[in-house]
Protein backbone atom coordinates (compact mmCIF):
# COMPACT_ATOMS: atom_id res chain seq x y z
CA UNK A 1 0.00 0.00 0.00
CA UNK A 2 1.18 3.22 -0.73
CA UNK A 3 0.13 6.21 1.01
CA UNK A 4 1.44 10.13 2.00
CA UNK A 5 1.36 11.62 4.67
CA UNK A 6 -1.41 14.30 5.28
CA UNK A 7 -1.59 15.52 9.08
CA UNK A 8 0.69 14.57 12.35
CA UNK A 9 -1.32 16.02 15.40
CA UNK A 10 1.03 15.70 18.49
CA UNK A 11 -1.32 14.81 21.64
CA UNK A 12 -0.10 14.06 25.18
CA UNK A 13 -0.01 10.58 26.43
CA UNK A 14 -1.66 9.01 29.66
CA UNK A 15 1.77 6.91 29.84
CA UNK A 16 3.87 9.82 29.86
CA UNK A 17 5.37 11.43 27.08
CA UNK A 18 3.40 12.44 24.26
CA UNK A 19 2.83 10.34 20.62
CA UNK A 20 1.68 11.28 17.23
CA UNK A 21 -1.70 10.66 15.13
CA UNK A 22 -0.34 10.19 11.63
CA UNK A 23 -3.28 10.61 8.98
CA UNK A 24 -2.81 9.22 5.19
CA UNK A 25 -3.77 9.66 2.18
CA UNK A 26 -3.57 6.77 -0.21
CA UNK A 27 -3.44 6.81 -4.22
CA UNK A 28 -6.93 6.40 -4.72
CA UNK A 29 -8.44 8.83 -2.22
CA UNK A 30 -8.84 6.43 0.86
CA UNK A 31 -7.61 7.92 4.69
CA UNK A 32 -5.60 5.54 7.09
CA UNK A 33 -3.89 6.24 10.15
CA UNK A 34 -1.50 5.35 12.78
CA UNK A 35 -0.75 6.00 16.23
CA UNK A 36 3.53 6.53 17.16
CA UNK A 37 4.86 6.40 20.26
CA UNK A 38 8.39 8.06 20.60
CA UNK A 39 9.04 5.91 23.56
CA UNK A 40 8.59 2.60 21.15
CA UNK A 41 11.47 0.91 19.20
CA UNK A 42 9.70 1.55 16.19
CA UNK A 43 10.25 5.22 16.46
CA UNK A 44 13.83 4.86 15.02
CA UNK A 45 12.19 4.35 11.44
CA UNK A 46 9.29 6.59 12.19
CA UNK A 47 11.17 9.58 13.23
CA UNK A 48 13.18 9.75 9.92
CA UNK A 49 9.84 10.30 7.79
CA UNK A 50 7.58 12.43 10.06
CA UNK A 51 6.80 15.05 7.83
CA UNK A 52 3.87 16.41 5.55
CA UNK A 53 3.82 15.10 2.02
CA UNK A 54 6.09 12.34 2.29
CA UNK A 55 5.38 8.77 0.67
CA UNK A 56 5.99 5.51 1.86
CA UNK A 57 5.15 2.17 0.93
CA UNK A 58 4.83 -1.25 1.99
CA UNK A 59 2.39 -0.15 4.75
CA UNK A 60 0.05 -2.81 6.17
CA UNK A 61 -3.35 -2.86 7.90
CA UNK A 62 -4.03 -3.75 12.03
CA UNK A 63 -5.47 -6.93 11.40
CA UNK A 64 -9.02 -6.91 11.79
CA UNK A 65 -9.25 -2.82 11.18
CA UNK A 66 -10.22 -1.02 7.52
CA UNK A 67 -8.60 2.31 8.61
CA UNK A 68 -5.51 1.49 11.16
CA UNK A 69 -2.01 1.24 10.15
CA UNK A 70 0.53 -1.06 11.72
CA UNK A 71 2.93 0.76 13.63
CA UNK A 72 5.45 -1.69 12.94
CA UNK A 73 5.43 -1.89 9.22
CA UNK A 74 8.46 -2.29 7.70
CA UNK A 75 7.66 0.71 5.19
CA UNK A 76 10.14 2.02 2.48
CA UNK A 77 10.49 5.69 1.54
CA UNK A 78 9.34 7.30 -1.89
CA UNK A 79 10.03 10.73 -0.63
CA UNK A 80 13.69 12.06 -0.22
CA UNK A 81 14.75 11.67 3.19
CA UNK A 82 16.02 15.49 5.20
Amino acid sequence: MILTIMEIKKKPSRYGGHFFYVYFKSQKGKDYYSCIFPKLRNYQRWKKVLRVGVTLKELRLVVGKTKLIDADSRFKTLTKEK
